[in-house]
């Protein structure tokens, strides 16, 4: 399949940013995907195969669509493209040889051709004087019947709407050992992430925040637990420790709900597998801090939690009080692992938190592409 537009990264544009990130998220996904473009590249080498054809530049000088349709269609053969996504070139007049190329495409059974808009000339009043009464300025504005339209908004007739997405892994600067464990683990996958970033030890309590992540797998949400640190290096029953938390997530239903980190993340040099760089991104990952200890000399994740603005729900210990984070919800210790878990749901209602999952749920381009532009591709496949 294929991804063309006027040019393409390391060209600047929104456009550009967009198709790339679609060209690589579906390359990702295991599809054979070549992006056309006029002009850019080079691209990751490792990932879709880059073709340039100077026809289909924004810049170019007219031809005739015969020129630009004999390019085009020799290197759509040769890339045994039966699906196309066009970014803007059946909408905009920057290249009206292309546009009158791809509508004469358009009308054979392969490839099948998606029309993405981002913008249109007919409606812009930076162009609407420019356009002309005849073709090909009116195929800007013409249906065909055998492209698909997909709009970022605001839906035409006949069109679905898939948005643009964000990357949040980028805009955190997440570090790659990080997303390395986020893949392993399809954090990205989660409806909720819940963040103990303590050592493995009795007093701990971690049993509660076990038992809050399968009241919420109960409630239907997806969710991990992450505890970030080794069993404790003074107390020999520590393991025995870390089997029960183990043995209590498998009679939970929580076996991939529950990941302690030390098992899991390789170490990259001494000291702990979680490292500060790590510990930064889960803080930035999580939508709560998880803290059900029964008793703490002071409370360090709390303020690490508030530098990184991540809810937190904790035990009502004077240590963690005497740390001033004042948004904290503190659970009295007497009201036991029920009570608990209603503030940690209480903190996952919360405006602030379904805000951001409701952006990471819509916009993130792991699940666009999975959820929407991927059953898009295959039924054209049909």
């Amino acid at each position: 399949m294929g991804l063309l537009h006027y040019t393409c990264p390391p060209i600047i544009g929104g456009v550009e940013t967009i198709l790339l990130e679609q060209a690589r998220r579906l390359h990702d996904r295991g599809y054979p995907v070549t992006v056309f473009a006029g002009r850019g590249g080079p691209l990751d080498p490792e990932g879709p195969t880059l073709v340039l054809i100077p026809e289909i530049d924004s810049r170019r000088s007219a031809t005739g669509s015969s020129d630009v349709m004999r390019r085009l269609d020799a290197s759509l053969t040769e890339h045994e493209c039966d699906v196309l996504i066009v970014h803007n070139a059946l909408t905009l007049h920057f290249n009206l040889d292309l546009t009158a190329a791809l509508f004469e495409i358009a009308g054979r059974v392969r490839p099948r051709l998606v029309s993405w808009v981002h913008d249109l000339s007919w409606t812009n009043p930076l162009y609407r004087s420019l356009m002309g009464p005849e073709e090909p300025y009116t195929l800007l504005r013409r249906h065909h019947p055998a492209i698909q339209t997909v709009c970022v908004c605001a839906p035409a007739q006949s069109a679905r709407v898939i948005p643009n997405g964000i990357d949040p892994l980028a805009l955190l600067q997440v570090g790659e050992r990080t997303r390395d464990l986020v893949r392993r683990l399809r954090l990205m996958e989660a409806d909720a992430i819940l963040l103990a970033p303590v050592r493995i030890t009795r007093r701990k309590n971690l049993e509660w925040a076990i038992d809050a992540a399968a009241a919420l797998r109960a409630r239907g949400r997806s969710v991990r637990l992450l505890v970030t640190g080794p069993p404790g290096p003074h107390d020999a029953q520590s393991m025995g420790y870390v089997e029960e938390l183990r043995e209590r997530s498998k009679s939970l239903g929580l076996e991939d709900g529950v990941a302690f980190l030390f098992e899991v993340v390789p170490p990259s040099g001494p000291g702990y597998p979680v490292d500060a760089a790590m510990l930064k991104d889960l803080y930035m990952l999580s939508d709560v801090v998880v803290l059900p200890s029964a008793g703490e000399g002071f409370g360090l994740p709390l303020a690490e939690a508030a530098i990184f603005k991540t809810p937190v729900v904790c035990s009502d210990l004077p240590a963690f009080r005497e740390v001033g984070v004042e948004d904290a919800r503190f659970v009295s210790l007497a009201g036991g692992t029920s009570a608990f878990t209603s503030a940690v749901e209480a903190a996952l209602d919360s405006p602030t938190a379904r805000g951001r999952r409701r952006v990471l749920a819509r916009l993130s381009w792991d699940r666009i592409v999975r959820d929407q532009l991927e059953p898009l591709i295959q039924s054209l496949k049909a």
